[in-house]
């Protein structure tokens, strides 16, 4: 299995190493950025599976770089971390930036710890879902050759019990 790296975006230090201090035993590798410019240098230089961003910065705030991570890294999932619990801020990020969770100001750490298994969870059946999906697709386009070399080699008969049935 995969070791997923979390980006981990705040202006505030100290949100940051209490999110550190949080998620430290768990199996992610963590990164940290000050805020959104830095947070988009990590994401261009290293593979990240989860953004967990602060709604509330300076410069862009967590709406408008979770758009931006969405925009160029789709599959990254994005979790919106706010003190703010305003419901049209969580539509517009559910709607424009495709935020996967919001997790209030100030989280619960058990809450928080399930909240990124989940979410990887989600992104590791999606990713072999994926994968499964091209097989499958790959196996039909060998069929589909094999039938158009040898028609009807694909079709399959069966008797009234429901039993295949060959020719001699």
């Amino acid at each position: 299995m995969t070791r997923h790296a979390i980006l981990l975006v705040d202006d505030e230090k100290n949100v940051l190493s209490a999110l550190e201090r949080s998620l430290r035993k768990e199996p992610y590798t963590l990164l940290t950025a000050g805020g959104a410019q830095e947070g988009l240098t990590l994401l261009s230089a290293r593979e990240v599976s989860v953004v967990v961003s602060d709604y509330n910065m300076p410069g862009m705030n967590g709406l408008a770089f979770l758009k931006q991570v969405k925009a160029e890294y789709p599959h990254i999932l994005g979790i919106m971390l706010t003190g703010q619990a305003e419901l049209d801020i969580a539509v517009q990020a559910i709607n424009e930036a495709g935020v996967y969770k919001f997790i209030q100001k100030p989280w619960n750490d058990a809450d928080l710890k399930i909240t990124l298994r989940r979410t990887l969870e989600w992104l590791d059946l999606a990713s072999e879902r994926d994968r499964l999906l091209q097989k499958v697709r790959s196996r039909d386009a060998i069929l589909s050759e094999l039938e158009k070399q040898h028609p009807g080699i694909t079709r399959v008969e069966r008797d009234a019990d429901g039993c295949l049935r060959f020719d001699d």
